[in-house]
């Protein structure tokens, strides 16, 4: 068995959840690194054509230049990880491949390849640009597991749930309205998220844009270095060290990280559920639950996306405390950890897609969920002695306390209850029909309007 086959990864990113994880490898994996190194070059190269500094270029030896990177392939990336093994530098290894490709084609602006730049103006582009690739893979998915938790929270608008708060028996809400309420809050993220803009910087050894100047005094080299980025769809900073200060990755992996502290909460929440029967797993006649207990059926979707939720937090968390901080001008240790943002967003893609699919196997217990509120009267107690107060009844919570406290009341013993105030006809008309299914207050009303917002979110 060849040691490339997915048996032998290192990591389940790489095996056992490969097939799972092809769009994103071919963002993050080296190859694409090093292709988009070649691109950025390239342009480069035209761009100081354009600007009068290069020879120039006319329009087939641009397309010449470009077909370069338009037909780059594994070998020719080989060729360079050959001469990076050689050398020691990745970056420079990629501008003598490129030397020797418009050498060979007899394309004029050699010496200009790589003009003035530090490798970081070539790295913190290409990794912006892979951060770009790898939202655009992410938040389709985002956005289809949001609406997946908006329609089961529609399909349970109307369900009263027996609440808790503390873990204690607490007033009703709605199935509808405590799912929904995850969604909304994803729904505010996405909308967040897939608006951050991604920085680039292009402007020297340490910032300063101090080869360009000495060089070619007359150019406006701040409005050079902005319009190339914004070629690229990134936004422009004229301010760092040799590196690219990592605010607006940091601001994206703590958008992330947010995304999926929320999905945590709710899987928790979804196997809460499932755990009190208040949730129906569907059966799969092909799935096995135990390998001893013939009944079970697990919810393993939710409980691995729990799992790959937490290898992606604590991979963002890191990313978050090490990334802005560079001693001086720049140390080198972030740039092994750039190269494990791919792992990040793996692990989070693997729990969307797992929670996806959990919620594909999911339904209401209708029955179940009507039996515990059935069995806790005592939840109406809150509702009671409001309406008390309203009566001047100032002892109304004094009352329901050493009625209800610490006790399990059914609908007979409240009724009775009920009956016994000296209140007033129309107010007790009112409290006695009060049961733990219509006390909901706002809720229909409140969900109906959080499952527009959400749409209005992701739209």
């Amino acid at each position: 068995m060849s040691q490339n086959d997915p048996l032998y990864a290192l990591t389940p990113i790489d095996g056992r959840y490969q097939s799972k994880l092809n769009d994103l490898s071919a963002i993050f994996c080296e190859y694409n690194l090093i292709k988009l190194r070649l691109f950025l070059e390239i342009k480069y190269l035209i761009a100081l054509s354009q600007l009068g500094i290069a020879p120039k270029l006319n329009s087939q030896q641009q397309n010449k230049l470009l077909k370069i990177y338009e037909q780059f392939n594994s070998d020719q990336a080989k060729e360079i990880k050959t001469v990076e093994n050689k050398i020691g530098h990745d970056v420079k290894a990629i501008e003598y491949f490129l030397k020797d490709k418009i050498s060979a084609s007899n394309i004029p602006g050699v010496s200009y390849i790589h003009f003035a730049l530090t490798s970081e103006d070539i790295n913190n582009l290409a990794y912006s640009l892979m951060l770009k690739q790898g939202l655009q893979k992410i938040l389709p998915v985002l956005s289809l597991l949001i609406k997946n938790i908006t329609d089961f929270a529609s399909n349970g608008i109307d369900l009263p749930l027996l609440a808790r708060t503390h873990g204690q028996a607490a007033v009703p809400s709605t199935f509808g309205k405590e799912m929904g309420l995850f969604a909304y809050r994803l729904a505010k993220e996405y909308s967040q998220l897939s608006k951050l803009p991604i920085e680039g910087k292009l402007n020297g050894a340490v910032g300063n844009f101090n080869a360009h100047q000495l060089s070619y005094p007359g150019i406006n080299w701040l409005q050079f270095s902005q319009g190339f980025i914004k070629s690229l769809g990134l936004k422009p900073t004229l301010y760092s060290t040799q590196i690219l200060p990592s605010d607006s990755y940091i601001k994206i992996f703590q958008s992330l990280q947010l995304v999926n502290q929320i999905l945590l909460g709710f899987v928790q929440d979804i196997w809460r559920y499932i755990s009190d029967d208040y949730l129906l797993q569907k059966h799969d006649k092909n799935q096995i639950g135990s390998s001893t207990m013939p009944q079970k059926i697990n919810p393993i979707d939710f409980e691995n996306c729990e799992g790959n939720l937490g290898m992606a937090n604590a991979l963002f968390h890191f990313f978050i405390d090490k990334l802005p901080i560079s001693r001086l001008q720049r140390d080198l240790s972030d740039s092994t950890v750039k190269r494990n943002i791919g792992t990040a967003f793996a692990y989070t893609l693997l729990a969307f897609q797992s929670c996806i699919k959990g919620l594909g196997k999911i339904n209401y217990n209708f029955e179940k969920v009507n039996l515990d509120l059935n069995l806790h009267w005592e939840i109406l107690a809150e509702g009671l002695q409001t309406v008390l107060r309203t009566q001047d009844d100032i002892k109304a919570y004094e009352k329901l306390r050493q009625f209800s406290q610490g006790k399990t009341i059914n609908a007979k013993s409240l009724h009775k209850f009920k009956q016994s105030l000296d209140i007033n006809k129309e107010c007790k008309q009112k409290l006695l029909k009060l049961t733990p299914y219509n006390y909901l207050g706002l809720t229909t009303k409140l969900t109906k309007k959080m499952i527009s917002d959400i749409y209005k979110l992701l739209n």
